[in-house]
């Protein structure tokens, strides 16, 4: 064992199992970490503190981190604990215990003690690292698995409900799911659908009218507008609206036209996250363009001239400063910083993936490996979740790139429920967060999965 007093070097943590579980025995049995409220006080600043032992060495959220050591002091408020740099719950001190609470989504990472002396802190970090257990499962949320709906959609309950190649999806703060089967033309190809309270309705199907071809689905930022992009496809498309929009006060059954561009052939809406304003993409021109009002729109920039063609799907990070532009044709994800005061976009740069390059890689920006990545979402933390559809998984991407492996087995379709490494997705296409689930439209499977992480 080796006591520490300089900042960020590690403690040695080892120490006979004997001594572990004597230690633990004494803990529960006396019940040492009750201290009366009249003798806080904080670790003595001309004193050596010491960082011996954390335990357990491995648990997931909620798990109960002590530490063992000496001159921690009582009092809470000059002691901070982290795990994996994520914050702990420090509950409780008795000078050389002190109890906390292991944080949510901590990941595997080192133990590392703070104590206040004065105006600076002492650290101590841990030689060893806690073992982070993730409390996760991947399970069918509505759908039939592997039965499509034919002609017309099978409204009903979940478990009973037909979709056809769920498309896009997107839900509200009060967790009511919104998704378009996939469709082209008049025929009640492809429909705007809702889940909610167990049961599965259509709200709107393909016609005659403005609504051909949905291609995808976002709020507006009161969630009271539904934007659904209208796909041009030359042949069965007879419309030249390029997005529709469906209102909350018309229960989202009846569409209007919001933007006409023939031959736009958008894939993608996006909405600010702070200003409200409605973005989306030309795929002939390979630009991204603004709504301004009443019908009108700007052109704001393109990702890469003399390219089109790309499939982009558009999303910005919590802030809004930032436009990620996935090229799902490309298998690359752009980003853009965006300017909300000035309307104006900086210049698009490769944020991970290579332009053109498929394939299947984890790693760092271009050294990572996509196949049609398709349209993404914002965990709580701002990461990048986004469906790889023809890799069959589903991708996690940092806002400093670091891409990794989120949920299914890579290259290899099917249905599976389960944990998140060993279940199975068959071409997920698009992909929204809700409470503590990620929601998955897994189009090839033809079903809505669930991913919960703790």
């Amino acid at each position: 064992m080796k006591n520490l007093k300089i900042k960020s070097r590690k403690t040695r943590l080892v120490f006979p199992l004997c001594v572990v579980l004597l230690s633990l025995l004494t803990i529960c049995c006396n019940d040492d970490l009750k201290v009366d409220k009249e003798t806080f006080f904080p670790p003595k600043a001309d004193k050596e503190s010491r960082f011996d032992i954390f335990y357990p060495d491995s648990g997931g959220f909620g798990t109960k981190l002590i530490l063992k050591g000496y001159n921690f002091g009582t009092d809470t408020n000059y002691i901070k604990v982290t795990v994996n740099d994520k914050k702990a719950k420090v509950i409780r001190a008795n000078d050389n215990i002190i109890y906390a609470i292991v944080p949510s989504r901590a990941d595997t990472g080192y133990v590392r003690l703070y104590l206040k002396k004065g105006e600076e802190f002492e650290e101590f970090t841990s030689e060893t690292e806690f073992r982070y257990l993730f409390k996760s499962n991947v399970s069918t949320l509505f759908g039939v698995p592997g039965k499509a709906a034919e002609d017309n959609r099978l409204d009903g309950p979940y478990a009973e409900a037909l979709l056809r190649r769920p498309w896009q999806i997107v839900t509200d703060n009060d967790g009511t799911i919104y998704f378009v089967d996939e469709g082209r033309g008049q025929s009640k190809n492809g429909a705007l659908r809702k889940a909610s309270n167990g049961n599965v309705e259509t709200l709107v199907y393909d016609n005659n009218g403005v609504f051909q071809s949905p291609n995808g689905v976002v709020f507006s930022l009161n969630e009271d507008t539904l934007f659904i992009p209208n796909r041009w496809t030359g042949s069965d498309v007879k419309t030249d609206v390029n997005i529709v929009f469906s209102t909350r006060d018309a229960n989202f059954v009846n569409t209007k036209a919001l933007v006409t561009i023939p031959k736009a052939g958008t894939n993608s809406v996006a909405v600010h996250p702070k200003t409200g304003e409605v973005f989306f993409d030309h795929n002939s021109e390979g630009a991204v363009y603004r709504h301004t009002g009443n019908g009108n729109y700007e052109k704001m920039l393109v990702v890469r001239e003399g390219y089109n063609d790309m499939e982009m799907r558009l999303l910005f990070n919590k802030t809004g400063d930032i436009l990620y532009i996935i090229a799902r044709k490309k298998h690359c994800i752009y980003k853009v910083a965006y300017n909300a005061a000035t309307h104006t976009f900086g210049i698009p740069e490769l944020f991970a993936g290579d332009y053109g390059e498929s394939g299947y890689a984890s790693g760092k920006g271009t050294g990572a490996r996509f196949n049609q990545p398709s349209t993404p979402c914002l965990d709580p933390e701002g990461n990048l979740l986004i469906p790889d559809k023809m890799n069959h998984c589903i991708r996690k991407i940092t806002p400093e790139g670091e891409v990794t492996l989120y949920a299914g087995q890579p290259q290899t379709s099917g249905h599976t429920d389960g944990l998140p490494d060993k279940a199975k997705f068959y071409e997920p296409e698009a992909v929204t967060f809700s409470g503590n689930a990620l929601i998955v439209a897994d189009r090839g499977n033809h079903c809505v999965r669930n991913v919960v992480i703790e």
